[in-house]
């Protein structure tokens, strides 16, 4: 589901910041408590926030466990911001997923990440190319719509994680527009948004501009996520005029 009024107005947008990890994701800092991260969402003004923390596949039932134990933070927070409990959770192959749609129903929003190739468990295509990493990714991709798991995509297509080429920035590159717009038109009929990740626009703004630009002649509801793992970085506004110069 739509969590906001489509809009491509960068400042509308940052008002919401739906990409924020707590402690209880291994990669954040322990600092990233969930009263502490709704506390400094609030001092940035930030009106809505959503709690993604990852799934691990080795761990069952965690997603269950760490929506129990932020909520339990949170029980006597006080704060305007709207606060969304969910999880980055993993579509580590084609129809391959590491939670069951019961654990993913519970959860207020459902972030899917389709390409965390980093992890051990993740599958690859069997042909080491850029284009086969690209099909790989737009089939993972279908089959989530197809699977009415998620909510939103986080860091859509973003090659970073794939080690296999000296420049993964020649993945993205393999990506046609009609493929991308497709994939989009798609994900639109299901209401499932994607994200503007900001480390993944800083780090191949070329493919993000172009991205955008096909998102915008879809039609697509895309969400601001800063993908926070410190403190620091829950404040979407200190990203927005970069994010302008890369996506406009």
């Amino acid at each position: 589901m739509f969590f906001h009024e489509k809009t491509y107005d960068i400042d509308e947008l940052a008002r919401h910041n739906l990409h924020i990890h707590t402690r209880f994701s291994t990669c954040a800092k322990p600092e990233m408590i969930a009263a502490d991260i709704v506390r400094t969402a609030e001092k940035c003004g930030l009106e809505m926030i959503a709690l993604t923390d990852h799934n691990y596949i080795q761990k069952k039932n965690a997603v269950a466990q760490q929506r129990y134990d932020i909520l339990r933070e949170l029980k006597n927070v006080e704060t305007s911001v709207k606060v969304l409990v969910g999880a980055e959770l993993s579509a580590y192959g084609i129809g391959k997923f590491a939670d069951n749609i019961t654990s993913d129903n519970s959860l207020d929003y459902r972030l899917y990440t389709i390409n965390h190739y980093h992890q051990s468990y993740w599958e690859h295509p069997e042909v080491k190319s850029p284009r086969a990493y690209a099909e790989h990714m737009l089939a993972i991709v279908d089959g989530v719509i197809e699977s009415g798991r998620a909510d939103c995509f986080a860091h859509p297509f973003m090659a970073g994680y794939i080690k296999a080429f000296d420049d993964p920035h020649e993945v993205t590159r393999a990506f046609a527009d009609n493929e991308i717009g497709d994939a989009m038109e798609k994900a639109n009929r299901h209401e499932i948004a994607w994200e503007l990740n900001v480390p993944a626009i800083l780090g191949d703004p070329e493919f993000y501009h172009r991205y955008f630009q096909i998102g915008k002649e879809v039609g697509v509801v895309f969400n601001l996520g800063t993908d926070a793992h410190k403190l620091c970085n829950i404040d979407t506004k200190q990203f927005v005029e970069q994010l302008k110069n890369i996506l406009y």
